[in-house]
């Protein structure tokens, strides 16, 4: 597998399927970018892209446990209020 170095921010965008100013969003919510001077291009690592959308991903929820779940307590609450 070949390993990716730095990329410049329009190609880190083409890289992950985004556009650039997404990767700049990232860039302020902590994704690891690198830059020698203020006027220097912004490099990333495609690794850390990875890194950063694995930590911001959320759980999967499992809707039919979920619906079950809820359905069974209605049916208990009822069963109260009725007897």
């Amino acid at each position: 597998m070949e390993r990716i170095g730095y990329l410049p921010l329009k190609e880190a965008a083409v890289w992950a399927g985004v556009s650039a100013r997404t990767v700049k969003r990232w860039i302020a919510d902590g994704l690891p970018s690198y830059q020698a001077g203020h006027r220097t291009k912004v490099l990333i690592r495609p690794m850390d892209i990875d890194q950063f959308l694995t930590r911001r991903q959320v759980p999967k929820v499992d809707i039919d446990a979920l619906v079950e779940t809820t359905l069974r307590e209605m049916q208990e609450q009822h069963r109260k209020e009725v007897a």
